[in-house]
């Protein structure tokens, strides 16, 4: 467990040196010298106190040695743990990362640490005394802020900035003058935390029991009888006397101690368990072909050999039984389990299927989690006290001891993918790195597998399972398209009248509806109907979203809000601006007027920003709180409710709007998922998909849950033009708050590309999607790299463009931030 840091000790003489990874874009890892004090206990995966660039950071020794550089190094300040935070194991893994996806090791390295145990420092200010006889003129506005500051004992910086946010520019003013010094402290606000435990002393058992047969036994005896049988300890006060409160008080446990029988303990506070059930004998029993899959997943874990394998199961296969009964295994062999899902499909409800079969041997990790939750998750497994983890992307990095299965569940959804900020990876390539150097099985599942794992399969680096029928004897639901281009005259509200019968009879019936449409707010935009001026935000390049329950216009890029305004900004026109489009809340309000009986739930970002809304809002569903769901994609992901039958999608040609060549794809997997939430038990289900475009390849393929067919189409188009899976693309994008520095930028590194000749197809440079976004210009640049190179060609070609760019760079270019990334979608 890592704790308080190390304190000097007397040492050996011998020079010793660590290199250090600092969160930062250098791919260079730093030396510093190690003093005497803490030359005998400095290890690799240890956090450190370092100066660089006239401030202190922390940092992390990725190595220590012995060989002296050949420049003057600076000592190490202080050391933060007792012992490593991140095994060498895991380490390893960081270094790869490193190399292979082109960033700096201590930016990879803070990704994989929970919060309270990454490079996180605060920098704190304090009042200084001017030199002797120095007269510095202070405005009345500056000697208040000066005088209040110097009146705080301890005032990080910025919260003297929220604080005096009014007065910044004063606030300003009177550090330039020299009377307020900064310095940073490394943050270790996550400690353990500790409470004062009962713990038994002397039990004296024997003596109790005798005094219990032979006489009457007072208050306090009593007590400790009761104890005896209970035996709750270690406890706190407040516990034992809420759980015995007609035994114990204060003064009874007080008591006990006087007597010698109670002692008192410092213990780390462990996080509660979930309120969920725990009955490993439910585990559910595995039809013929779900058995047919385990054992084939069995043989590489039960022989401790890697192996990588792409589990193709249609919606409602049973693919978490066989995620389960693999698990169950690998725990017998002494082994841990990782199961990855989307952050999106990460609800209590996955979760709860499989704390039903292993219960506290779980740990959870994902980013609605507090810091103390997803630290102390962290330390429970690093401890051994659980081996088997949910999470989302992050939790790749888990410290699970003796991994023996990962489990990557929805495996084709883009949320694996980290784009933003550094390291820019894949939690697939990272996973099926860190099995290969476990000797551990991995297995993606999905019922739309991502076109590169299914042609990855093709070409033998996984091996293919197919669970083509669904579990119990449920069957698919018929998909219905309806043409909305011939339902012009025949809509009720959003809804074709087909689907606004289907809902009325099912929900008559006692049945349940999804409905998906991918879009938040109320309204797309609001535009003026005198001169056709659309509110745009002042930060990027967008059209501003109306929000009716707010009643603002709101920026999903950057979060900019404002209040609609009462008349155009661009003509004036007095109640001009009108709402265009739809969003989730705008149908929510329709279907209210078309249903006014049925109870209506909406599920959006904006329901479930708050802590634990996911669960409450399912929960409720699942109860029968609702009749209808409408939602964005939340609702189409990992929903398992028995008494929906009809699930609609108000337009299912969204998805096409996303300027990418992936655009057909996502729109496939999202209409076969959600399309999978209907008639998962013996209730017949029905979908119906709202188009204008009929004859497009993903509905006419997910009309007739044919993957296999778009799969073909959709890799047929793609093969020609190089694009993944046929290469990877390795993407530089440049933003910088200058127009014109940002551009000259991209067109000067695209040149040097270019001229590397390396036969490599290089397109752009060109603007963003999305050209200004949080007050930056964005341009991009790709290259189509073989699918197949390996981490030592990436580097080498990285590094020649950069070489060349620096050797030659153009005006204004250091202002302008440069990244590069490679993805394999």
């Amino acid at each position: 467990m890592s704790s308080p840091e190390i304190q000097p000790q007397t040492g050996s003489s011998a020079e010793r040196y660590a290199d250090i990874a600092l969160p930062i874009a250098v791919r260079e890892v730093f030396t510093y010298a190690l003093p005497p004090a803490f030359a005998a206990s400095v290890q690799p995966g240890m956090r450190v106190w370092v100066p660089l660039r006239g401030r202190m950071n922390i940092g992390m020794v990725v190595k220590v040695h012995g060989e002296k550089p050949a420049f003057k190094t600076r000592p190490v300040a202080r050391v933060l743990d007792t012992e490593p935070v991140l095994d060498a194991g895991l380490l390893s893994l960081t270094e790869w990362m490193q190399r292979f996806y082109v960033c700096g090791w201590g930016e990879v390295i803070q990704a994989a640490l929970p919060s309270g145990l990454n490079f996180s420092a605060q920098t704190f200010v304090r009042a200084v005394p001017p030199q002797e006889k120095a007269v510095i003129p202070l405005t009345r506005q500056e000697q208040r802020i000066y005088d209040e500051i110097r009146e705080v004992k301890r005032l990080s910086w910025r919260e003297a900035r929220q604080r005096w946010s009014n007065e910044e520019r004063a606030l300003d003013s009177v550090k330039k003058k020299g009377l307020l010094q900064l310095w940073d402290e490394p943050s270790l606000d996550l400690q353990p935390r500790m409470e004062n435990c009962w713990i038994w002393a002397n039990p004296q058992r024997e003596e109790i029991t005798h005094r219990a047969a032979t006489g009457r036994l007072n208050k306090w005896e009593e007590a400790w009888l009761q104890l005896l049988e209970a035996d709750p300890l270690p406890a706190t006060t407040a516990a034992l006397t809420a759980a015995m409160p007609e035994v114990l008080t204060a003064y009874t446990l007080s008591r006990l101690q006087k007597e010698g029988v109670l002692g008192r303990e410092m213990r780390e506070v462990r996080l509660p368990e979930p309120a969920f059930a725990y009955r490993p004998e439910q585990i559910s029993a595995l039809n013929e072909e779900q058995q047919q899959m385990t054992q084939t997943l069995l043989e590489p874990l039960e022989a401790g050999q890697y192996a990588k394998f792409l589990l193709f199961g249609v919606t409602g296969s049973g693919k978490t039984e066989v995620y389960i009964h693999l698990i169950k295994r690998a725990l017998e062999l002494g082994r841990g389990a990782l199961v990855l899902v989307p952050e999106i499909a990460l609800t209590p409800q996955t979760v709860r299927r499989f704390y039903l079969i292993f219960g506290p041997k779980i740990a959870i990790l994902h980013s609605r989690l507090s810091d103390r939750e997803r630290y102390e998750a962290w330390q429970a497994l690093r401890r051994g006290e659980k081996n088997i983890v949910i999470g989302a992307r992050s939790a790749v990095f888990a410290p699970i001891e003796k991994l023996g299965v990962i489990i990557m569940d929805e495996e084709h959804d883009t949320s694996y993918y980290q784009s933003d900020p550094a390291p820019r990876y894949h939690a697939r390539e990272v996973a099926a790195m860190r099995a290969y150097r476990a000797g551990a099985v991995l297995v993606l599942g999905s019922a739309t597998p991502s076109l590169v794992s299914l042609v990855e399969s093709g070409r033998g680096r996984s091996r293919m399972l197919k669970l083509s029928a669904r579990h119990a004897g449920a069957v698919l639901p018929e998909v219905k398209v309806l043409n909305l281009t011939e339902y012009r005259f025949a809509m009720k509200g959003p809804l074709a009248v087909p689907l606004y019968n289907a809902i009325h009879e099912a929900v008559g019936r006692g049945e349940q509806v999804i409905l998906l449409y991918n879009r938040r707010g109320f309204a797309s935009f609001m535009q003026c109907e005198a001169c056709g001026e659309v509110p745009q935000c002042p930060h990027c390049s967008v059209s501003l979203t109306y929000h009716k329950a707010q009643q603002h216009l709101r920026c999903h890029y950057c979060g900019f809000a404002a209040s609609v305004p009462g008349s155009c900004r661009s003509c004036s026109e007095p109640g001009g601006l009108k709402m265009q489009g739809s969003g989730t809340q705008q149908v929510e309000e329709e279907l209210g007027k078309l249903f006014p009986k049925f109870r209506v739930m909406r599920m959006d970002q904006d329901t479930t920003s708050r802590k634990n809304a996911h669960d409450q809002l399912l929960t409720a569903f699942g109860r029968g709180e609702a009749d209808i769901l409408i939602g964005t994609q939340l609702v189409a992901k990992g929903l398992d409710f028995p008494n929906v039958t009809v699930v609609g999608v108000v337009n299912a040609d969204t998805e096409l709007a996303f300027p990418s060549y992936r655009s057909n794809e996502r729109m496939y997997q999202l209409l076969s998922q959600v399309a999978g939430r209907s008639g998962r038990a013996g209730k017949k289900g029905i979908v119906y998909l709202q188009t204008k475009q009929p004859d497009h390849v993903s509905i006419r393929h997910a009309k007739n849950h044919d993957y296999e067919g778009f799969a073909r189409a959709e890799l047929a188009g793609r093969k020609p033009l190089h694009y993944p899976p046929y290469a990877r693309l390795l993407q530089v994008s440049f933003k910088g708050k200058d127009a014109t520095y940002t551009r000259r930028t991209a067109e000067h590194f695209t040149a040097v590309m270019q001229g590397a000749k390396t036969g490599w197809p290089v397109l752009g440079p060109a603007p963003d999607a999305i050209e200004r976004m949080n007050d930056e210009f964005r341009w991009l640049t790709l290259m189509k790299l073989p699918p197949g190179i390996g981490t030592a060609q990436l580097e080498k070609v990285c590094g020649y463009f950069w070489e060349w760019f620096e050797k030659n760079r153009p005006e204004g270019s250091s202002t302008v931030r440069i990244t590069l990334s490679h993805e394999m979608l």
